[in-house]
């Protein structure tokens, strides 16, 4: 069977960024010198706008790379077996001789990112991650810093809610429960929030027994079960309720039985 080659112009008329650029110098060259000119101008304009694109997709196209190889490495093994510096030495998946050489390998990686790509979508995960990490190594002032970054991002939306989640179980863990009880009930009335609203039910429960409010906290799991569906976060929310039904029930200590 035969083929058809394609000219170079035919090929880059399928580009509609091209094909508005051959249509400015055709209207240019047909309108006088004037408005040549400033056809001229804003051809040179489009092509700025169109090699720029195309320069930030393959900026973004490396970062999301790296991006990943971190996250491969953070998400890795530990093994007794494992070579250090040579994370593939032993198969596909990245594997590393104790959990601190794992996540200093992922930092490393997540670091690189956001000082190569600091404006691109995957310079956000990256510095999402990079908090994860510093939690994971103890390094809990940096790990906020990190993390708050993100909170506050306006490249990804999805990553800032993370951050807010991550941030909101370390101020519980951290005895900061009004911090995390607002962070988790500003995410719940959020509705561009789009992380399970079941989850953020039983932090915020938690939260809200650490303030002493149990009540509260049995009013907002029991209204999670009855909103939510079945599934594994149900079983989570069914759980807690039940903990802090028991934990309710149990007369206090001192009191005479």
């Amino acid at each position: 069977m035969g083929t058809t080659k394609l000219t170079r112009k035919e090929i880059l008329s399928e580009n509609p960024i091209h094909d508005g650029i051959l249509k400015i110098v055709g209207f240019s060259r047909s309108q006088g010198k004037l408005i040549g000119a400033m056809g001229a101008a804003v051809l040179v304009i489009a092509a700025g706008v169109y090699f720029g694109m195309q320069y930030l997709e393959r900026r973004d196209a490396a970062a999301q790379v790296q991006l990943n190889r971190g996250m491969e490495f953070y998400h890795g093994l530990v093994s007794s077996e494992a070579q250090p510096g040579e994370p593939y030495a032993k198969g596909l998946q990245a594997s590393f001789p104790s959990e601190e050489a794992k996540y200093e390998a992922a930092s490393a990686e997540f670091a690189a990112v956001v000082k190569a790509y600091g404006s691109s979508k995957p310079a956000v995960f990256a510095r999402y991650y990079l908090g994860l990490c510093q939690l994971r190594m103890g390094q809990r002032e940096e790990a906020v810093k990190t993390l708050e970054w993100v909170r506050h991002n306006t490249k990804d939306r999805t990553a800032g809610y993370l951050a807010k989640k991550v941030l909101a179980v370390h101020y519980l863990d951290a005895g900061n429960a009004k911090e995390s009880r607002d962070i988790l009930e500003g995410m719940i009335r959020d509705p561009q929030c789009d992380l399970p609203k079941e989850a953020l039910k039983v932090d915020l429960a938690r939260a809200q027994t650490a303030l002493g409010s149990h009540e509260e906290a049995l009013r907002i799991l029991r209204e999670a079960r009855d909103e939510g569906k079945a599934g594994s976060l149900m079983s989570l929310v069914t759980q807690e309720l039940e903990r802090l039904e028991a934990a309710a029930a149990m007369p206090p200590m001192g009191a005479k039985q």
